[in-house]
């Protein structure tokens, strides 16, 4: 071999060693399918614990939480030694947002963000991280304030509502999100097999004055308090708190399909309780908690013979359907779980002009 193949294999060398070692190091590569781990270590159960029902088993949650003297966890997201210029805390990366992003980078279509663009939709509306600390509704007279978050700036993070340690969080609850990839591991009933978390949500989010122990209105409340029944200077819609006793797993919904009959029941894992039927029934009708009306899109009540009622006939299923994970099938309902962080829908509206109102109200 001469000196010059040897020099020109040297320099490609290094030149592919240097694009390698340029390129982020990922916790977990959503681009490619995850070698050497599998899903359930980081979203699966808890192995220590597996008897009794589903819901009584504790979610696994990967690096925020269940640290012992000889984990490896904290490395996931904290470095010694290699913190980029400017991180705080020691994280990986330079901001809040950015080491979040490591694993749940929705760019691949796989996320919390990024997820309606990868699926070809366009954001309308959305809880903007580290863009803005501007709070619509922060002020008690019901416009918008201005805040001071946790990242650069006082800007909204993702560490602002979220407890990245799993440490003050609220009270375990059923939400719609499924993030499973493979369709039979999907619950073949919706919700009994679905595991109840806490998501990881602050008990006080940043900004609050005040602890919530159970996600609901009062949960949004503790930064958008002026949308809040009572808020001093304008009038909002009445909205239902855990004061009264109501919040996102205990809400009057329709207890079946193409039924005016009510129960109480968790707003999650079914479109059953955003329409409110305003027949007489037990248990009473309640003003609706915040996420009644902003949580995923949706198609609920749009059946016009039987208006705040979920459908299944005349062509109409309103019914709760989600047979992949973030978005991957068009005709779910809803398509997307990624509330509250982004949606095709303004004001992270579950519907639209009338089609809202009618879910409740008559014409």
């Amino acid at each position: 071999m001469t000196l010059g193949i040897r020099a020109a294999r040297l320099t490609l060398l290094c030149a592919l060693s240097m694009v390698i070692f340029s390129t982020p190091a990922l916790a977990y590569d959503e681009t490619i399918p995850p070698t050497g781990r599998t899903c359930s270590e980081c979203h699966g159960l808890d192995e220590t614990e597996t008897t009794g029902t589903v819901q009584a088993i504790r979610p696994r949650k990967g690096p925020h939480g269940g640290y012992s003297t000889g984990t490896q966890k904290c490395q996931t997201c904290h470095t010694i030694h290699g913190a980029p210029f400017g991180s705080i805390m020691l994280l990986s990366a330079a901001t809040i947002r950015d080491t979040c992003m490591t694993c749940h980078d929705g760019t691949g279509g796989r996320g919390v963000y990024g997820t309606l663009v990868a699926r070809g939709l366009e954001v309308s509306s959305a809880h903007r991280i580290e863009f803005t600390n501007s709070v619509p509704g922060g002020a008690l007279t019901g416009g918008a304030e201005t805040k001071t978050f946790l990242a650069s700036g006082g800007l909204l993070t993702c560490s602002d509502c979220h407890s990245p340690h799993g440490t003050d969080t609220v009270q375990p609850f059923t939400g719609d999100r499924v993030r499973i990839s493979t369709p039979q591991a999907f619950p073949a009933t919706h919700p009994a097999d679905v595991v109840k978390t806490d998501r990881l949500l602050k008990r006080r989010p940043t900004t609050a004055t005040q602890s919530v122990d159970v996600y609901g209105s009062e949960w949004c409340g503790a930064c958008h308090v002026g949308r809040m029944s009572g808020s001093a200077g304008v009038v909002n819609h009445p909205v239902s708190t855990q004061t009264i006793g109501v919040h996102y797993d205990r809400i009057v919904r329709v207890r079946s399909a193409n039924t005016t009959s009510v129960e109480w029941g968790s707003l999650g894992g079914s479109n059953r309780g955003y329409v409110m039927p305003t027949a007489t029934a037990t248990p009473p009708r309640q003003p609706p908690i915040c996420q009644q009306c902003h949580e995923d899109a949706r198609s609920v009540g749009n059946d016009p013979a039987r208006r705040q009622q979920i459908s299944t006939l005349g062509g109409f299923n309103e019914e709760f359907r989600v047979t992949a994970a973030d978005g991957a099938v068009a005709t779910d309902n809803p398509r997307f779980q990624v509330f509250p962080h982004e949606s095709a829908t303004p004001r992270l509206l579950i519907e639209t002009g009338n089609s809202l109102c009618l879910n409740c109200h008559d014409a």
